[in-house]
């Protein structure tokens, strides 16, 4: 029975020692790290003596095998967490969100990180309760909690049982609703940065519902003026490269998603990061305009040297040899770029499932190939994982992921590149 009133204490310790470790690494604050042992201290002690308190009804009843209520003890870890976010979060949001100029980049960075920082917790405690639940059911534990179970009958509160669930949400929902109105307030700039902090927040948190919508303001929130009063706003042009989703960026935000099973929610951040104009012509920019570039430099160059090559010999005229040699470098140049501008095209050895349709022009194909990396991600999520066993999906949702990938000029699971079908 120790055992069973001490466990909300002992999950206390280990979420404060958590928050503390991680606010040491992060801040490398004294004063920081001061408030939040002496919050730990203020956890454990609530939660230890009001563990430690038995229930008066109980004692009337004459009971004493029966566990404890648990939920004032929970209560109390729960409102020392909820102080600490609102000493950690809530009060750096206040400073963004309650500002009358255009907040520093710094600042929006710390209130976003303090987010970041709790979300990373949440995620370990989350996993770390995974693991225990998994342990406890294999056949070692079972047998086990018979054991303990025949020596020391207990009686459950329903209650206790469900008592971390509601306070786990609220915590949460308040660390994703802070992140969204700290990067969706009209005064802050959303940069690079910014967006990956946001995230990485809502894709620990599991609260990717949001992405569509900042993908969709990164690239057309109106940009304050710094140094203004009152604050004066320019309309940005959201097609130009400079505001497209980098693909890290895209690639969590859709393993967040997918995470979720939210196949409408997936196929939206498809179309606001990699299938915006804005991508496109960032994609054009980074990776063709050089090699364009030099493709209408080569015939001048070409000449030079052909120029230059036509006075080593002495069989024919000068002009007559740099027409020649002029011809046949550039054919060869010509010849050798046109092969491996198809190969790198039609490649499809990192294709898995989701492949393109006969008939596709080589130059979308190229363009749009972070696109089809990303659904073909979403189609190995929802199908089987079995390679023996593709082909056999079916299902609403399968049915409308095959629709909307053909509707994209892409076929999932061609016949003749399926295992045993060449």
């Amino acid at each position: 029975m120790r055992h069973r009133l001490l466990s909300h204490a002992h999950a206390a310790n280990v979420l404060a020692k958590a928050i503390l470790r991680k606010t040491s690494l992060a801040t490398g604050r004294v004063q920081t790290l001061e408030r939040c042992d002496c919050l730990r201290r203020q956890v454990l002690y609530s939660s230890t003596l009001t563990a430690r308190q038995p229930d008066q009804s109980l004692l009337r009843t004459g009971n004493t095998d029966a566990t404890v209520p648990e939920h004032t003890s929970a209560a109390s870890a729960r409102l020392g967490l909820a102080k600490l976010l609102d000493n950690e979060i809530l009060s750096k949001a206040r400073t963004v969100l309650q500002s009358s100029v255009v907040p520093d980049a710094t600042v929006v960075e710390e209130a976003l990180h303090a987010c970041e920082r709790f979300a990373t917790i949440f995620a370990e405690e989350g996993q770390h309760d995974t693991h225990n639940s998994r342990a406890e059911q294999s056949p070692t534990s079972k047998l086990l909690s018979l054991e303990e179970s025949q020596d020391s009958p207990r009686i459950h509160s329903p209650k206790t049982m469900v008592s971390e669930g509601p306070a786990k949400g609220a915590a949460t929902q308040l660390v994703s609703s802070t992140a969204y109105k700290v990067i969706t307030h009209p005064n802050v700039y959303i940069t690079p940065k910014l967006l990956e902090m946001y995230v990485n927040i809502q894709s620990l948190l599991g609260r990717p519902r949001s992405f569509p919508e900042v993908f969709a303001l990164y690239a057309s929130k109106a940009v304050p003026k710094p140094r203004s009063n009152p604050i004066e706003y320019t309309t940005p042009y959201p097609n130009k490269p400079s505001a497209h989703i980098p693909l890290p960026i895209a690639k969590t935000a859709l393993a967040a998603a997918i995470k979720t099973k939210q196949l409408p929610l997936c196929f939206d951040i498809i179309n606001s990061s990699v299938c915006a104009p804005a991508y496109r012509a960032s994609k054009f920019f980074r990776r063709a305009f050089v090699p364009l570039s030099g493709a209408v430099m080569a015939p001048f160059a070409v000449y030079k040297l052909a120029s230059e090559l036509s006075t080593y010999q002495s069989s024919m005229d000068s002009a007559m040899a740099t027409q020649v040699l002029f011809a046949g470098i550039l054919a060869y140049v010509g010849f050798t770029a046109t092969i491996g501008m198809v190969a790198i095209t039609t490649a499809n050895d990192q294709m898995d499932r989701v492949t393109w349709a006969t008939g596709t022009p080589l130059r979308e194909r190229w363009m749009r190939e972070e696109e089809r990396m990303l659904i073909d991600r979403i189609a190995g999520a929802w199908g089987f994982q079995q390679r023996w066993r593709r082909g056999e999906e079916g299902g609403q949702d399968w049915e409308a992921l095959r629709e909307w990938i053909g509707m994209r000029g892409m076929v999932l699971d061609k016949t003749e590149l399926m295992d045993g079908m060449e």
